[in-house]
């Protein structure tokens, strides 16, 4: 982009040298004074000139060059209003460079008591004022990228934090799966029933016959603390009721949802029940 930083200080100096050049041709009197000002105002240009377009030969000099033209020209020009024109460079590098403001403001302060005496040393605090004050822009624009970063950065932490939390409740879940799958391999619905209740430390569990399929969806009765779960078996069904220890376990959505998958599993080993005895039978 051809408005950088560096384009902007070659016009800064090219404006300086257009106020030098325009009161030596206008203002002063001798030809001599105005020859030596406007000698002095075109090397200023040509050095700036030199600096845009090979900038990386003067990098070093770059915040020191201005005054080498800068302090002749305002105690050459006569001018008092040239003591403004000592700021400028202190605007190229403050604050990540305090030793050309400082050199501003003195020479600054300097050529206001070679102007006007003693009350010359009023320059100091506005010059001083004059060179700090556009660092607040920079400080801001440095506050208002810090401010979006950590934005971005919280925003991305929480996404982080999200995304953990999705991956450690799969992980959860795939454990608690194989643990079920482990149960299987029990020698009956007792033994099965046994460690379902070991491993979600329920109180108990009963199962009852149903006699008919009235009862399709799962409920919660929160006065005897109880999930009931209707499981079709191959004849009949059956109501698995889990019998839990504290109300909020009523509330907790992935123990329900484990305890529905153990009850249907529990068509594995039971078939049905005797209409009578209302005894289990068992799958083979």
């Amino acid at each position: 982009m051809w408005l950088n930083k560096v384009f902007l200080i070659t016009f800064l100096r090219f404006l300086l040298f257009l106020f030098f050049i325009l009161h030596a041709l206008l203002y002063l009197p001798g030809y001599t004074q105005k020859a030596v000002v406007v000698v002095i105002s075109s090397l200023y240009l040509s050095v700036a000139l030199v600096n845009y377009f090979y900038s990386f030969k003067l990098r070093r000099l770059n915040d020191y060059i201005d005054f080498f033209f800068l302090i002749p020209l305002a105690l050459l020009s006569g001018e008092p209003l040239a003591i403004f024109s000592l700021l400028v460079p202190s605007l190229f590098s403050f604050p990540k460079n305090l030793v050309p403001f400082f050199i501003s403001v003195l020479s600054a302060t300097a050529l206001g008591v070679y102007n006007f005496g003693l009350k010359g040393l009023l320059v100091f605090p506005l010059t001083l004022a004059l060179g700090i004050s556009p660092s607040s822009v920079e400080l801001l624009r440095s506050l208002q990228k810090d401010r979006r970063y950590f934005l971005e950065l919280r925003r991305a932490y929480r996404s982080l934090q999200e995304e953990l939390s999705t991956l450690e409740r799969e992980k959860k879940q795939k454990e608690t799966l194989l643990k079920l799958l482990e149960l299987l391999d029990s020698n009956g619905p007792e033994e099965y029933l046994k460690g379902v209740k070991e491993m979600f430390k329920l109180k108990a569990i009963k199962v009852f016959p149903l006699k008919d399929n009235s009862t399709k969806e799962c409920f919660i009765d929160e006065g005897s603390l109880t999930i009931s779960v209707p499981v079709g078996l191959e004849e009949g069904s059956a109501l698995v009721v889990f019998y839990l220890n504290h109300p909020a376990e009523l509330m907790d959505a992935e123990l329900k949802e484990n305890l529905i998958r153990c009850a249907k599993m529990l068509n594995f080993y039971i078939i049905g029940f005797e209409d009578k005895e209302q005894a289990v039978k068992i799958a083979m």
